[in-house]
């Protein structure tokens, strides 16, 4: 079994990161919109693994997302409000390994107690192993990834929405109900021999390598 996973340590700060390290110096935010961004709530969060796809070696990709809703718990309407996540692995708990980012959650102003519809952010960072995806997380060499939520509201600084670790799994819990066969070819086919379920491919196209830093690997035949 061959097992390997790209270490970002080399990894450029993704601008959505900068993002946040700009809007925590203080006289750049808004003391009303940091109010209204921590009264705030992100409901059925979950997260878990999606496949990517399929290089032109045979390498399969997979990498972490998370789901969730946004709730207005404010006493008025909101509106503008973006949503982050940093996804870190647990070698490296203090370092961003990827990010997601949602520029708007709702065309229209939240009104107070309303929630949005359910959203997904994945990461911009990738696992990658000759093994089908369902079998990656048997890898002695697999590594748990964490993801922290931001959310800011018009000008606010991002505020931290909590923690959650991605389950060992393909798809979120009760997907399996939603499964139905693909009119069109899967970007990932999955192996036969495989007795375990390994999930929805994202409808993406092109090689999954693309656009990945060159970084060091832990490989393991």
């Amino acid at each position: 079994m061959r097992f390997r996973r790209f270490l970002a340590a080399r990894f450029a700060v993704p601008a959505a990161l900068s993002g946040v390290a700009a809007l925590a110096v203080p006289g750049c935010t808004d003391a009303g919109a940091n109010e209204s961004a921590a009264a705030m709530e992100l409901a059925d969060l979950v997260a878990y693994w999606t496949v990517r796809g399929q290089d032109s070696e045979g390498n399969n990709y997979i990498r972490p997302a998370v789901r969730f809703r946004v709730r207005n718990d404010n006493a008025e309407p909101i509106r503008y409000v973006q949503v982050m996540s940093v996804f870190r692995r647990e070698s490296a708990p203090e370092e961003a390994w990827g990010t997601g980012y949602l520029h708007s959650v709702s065309e229209e102003a939240l009104a107070p107690g309303e929630a949005t519809a359910e959203h997904t952010l994945r990461s911009d960072s990738n696992y990658l192993s000759k093994d089908s995806p369902a079998r990656m997380f048997a890898s002695e060499l697999w590594e748990d990834v964490e993801v922290e939520m931001f959310l800011r509201v018009g000008a606010s600084a991002w505020a931290p929405k909590g923690k959650i670790v991605a389950l060992r799994r393909l798809g979120p819990p009760g997907v399996e109900k939603y499964l139905e066969p693909a009119d069109d070819e899967p970007i990932y086919a999955p192996d036969p021999a495989d007795e375990t379920t390994p999930g929805v491919p994202e409808d993406e196209t092109g090689d999954p390598s693309e656009g990945e830093a060159e970084a060091p690997s832990a490989e393991r035949r």
